[in-house]
């Protein structure tokens, strides 16, 4: 009888002490130092090989009017902020909101990311998006390998069943501007790597110094 009370009691006692199992949790973004991307930071998007190249906005479809999202070959790019909801990281596969904010645009709407259909099938990744809105869900994925710890590209894949998921790449248009794009003919990401602009800016500024 006391070895089947001391039984129950244990048994409890596992019981009501016992914590639920928690999913791990998302793998962060870093940069090109290794450090985790944060909500409210700007970070230069260059492309794999080469410190020019960098993410900004421009005129596409000869409208003025909403501005794309583009590759500038002669230039860094302009600072680009991410955020996730709930989270004080930036992490890989994770529905974010991403902002390009330019001063003294002609155009008034959000620099937020969105998804702006162009012709069948195809989109360009341009502004007037909302932080929560559907065509507004990007996320980042990390390259896969051992030696590709931060090498990432964007895509567009919302967590929602049933919604184009597909990776977002290049596409040159007429005038031979490079525009981020998903769809038809974008069968290859563009990958990426992160610098965080004040850390950027320091290290250029440390240079011109030395010289």
């Amino acid at each position: 009888m006391k070895f089947i009370q001391l039984f129950c009691f244990l048994s409890l006692l596992v019981l009501f002490n016992t914590k639920p199992l928690q999913g791990a949790e998302p793998e962060a973004v870093v940069d090109k130092q290794g450090n985790p991307l944060k909500p409210g930071e700007g970070y230069y998007v260059f492309p794999l090989w080469a410190d020019n190249g960098g993410i900004t906005l421009g005129h596409t479809r000869n409208k003025t009017c909403p501005l794309d999202v583009i590759r500038n070959p002669d230039a860094i790019g302009t600072p680009v902020y991410f955020s996730a909801s709930g989270l004080d990281y930036i992490p890989t596969l994770t529905d974010l909101t991403i902002e390009i904010p330019i001063l003294g645009s002609p155009c008034n709407e959000p620099k937020v990311w969105r998804l702006l259909k162009v012709g069948s099938g195809f989109w360009f990744v341009s502004t007037g998006g909302a932080a929560g809105d559907l065509v507004s869900k990007f996320k980042i994925e990390r390259l896969a390998g051992e030696h590709a710890y931060e090498i990432y590209s964007f895509k567009f894949c919302p967590s929602v069943p049933g919604v184009l998921c597909a990776p977002v790449g290049t596409f040159v248009d007429t005038d031979g501007t490079k525009v981020m794009a998903v769809g038809d003919g974008i069968e290859e990401p563009y990958y990426v790597r992160f610098q965080k602009a004040s850390t950027f800016a320091q290290s250029n500024n440390q240079d011109l110094s030395s010289v």
